[in-house]
């Protein structure tokens, strides 16, 4: 009975090392998986694994300015956010629609870079698969849905870069069905 519980006890400490080793490797781990050929999968995956992205815009005073976004949803390649219509970044995105999103892992020192051009859209369907997106956006303004205006990027381009030599370095150019023909 004793030799059981002992063996017992050695497979749960042993187990949570298991587990604990794994979850140290998980952000690895997941940065292993992704699929570098494909650079829209790369940055969705990314941006929902984390977050929180920082964005920068150019602000009214001509300065950059950064601040914390969330991404929504990304639908046929196309990548789409929101914004209230009595933010300051609002009036500088309209003024200067260019944008550039940045989120880094601190544990593997990864990151991952995007910019394009910033489209606003008063899409009532795009706003609400916002809103569903988000519980902070549903908390924030659930009741007063008409001050968020949705917006897509075209001119799309993203960089994937590590300083962990088990991760490669890829730049990708990421067009979409709103991009001009060229």
């Amino acid at each position: 009975m004793k030799r059981a519980f002992l063996i017992f006890l050695c497979v749960i400490l042993l187990g949570g090392m298991v587990m604990t080793a794994q979850a140290e490797e998980t952000t690895l781990d997941f940065f292993k998986g992704l699929n570098y050929e494909d650079g829209i999968s790369v940055v969705v995956n990314v941006f929902h694994r984390f977050p929180l992205q920082y964005a920068a815009t150019l602000g009214l005073d001509g300065n950059p300015q950064i601040r914390p976004i969330e991404f929504k949803f990304e639908e046929d390649g196309v990548l789409y956010f929101d914004t209230v219509t009595f933010y300051t970044s609002y009036r500088e995105l309209l003024a200067h629609p260019y944008i550039q999103l940045s989120v880094c892992d601190r544990e593997t020192m990864t990151y991952v870079r995007l910019g394009g051009k910033v489209n606003f859209t008063t899409d009532q369907s795009v706003i609400d698969r916002c809103f569903e997106a988000s519980p902070v956006l549903t908390s924030q303004f659930g009741n007063h849905r008409n001050v968020v205006i949705g917006y897509y990027l075209t001119e799309v381009w993203a960089e994937f870069a590590s300083f962990s030599a088990e991760l490669p370095n890829k730049s990708w150019k990421l067009p979409n069905k709103y991009d001009k023909a060229k």
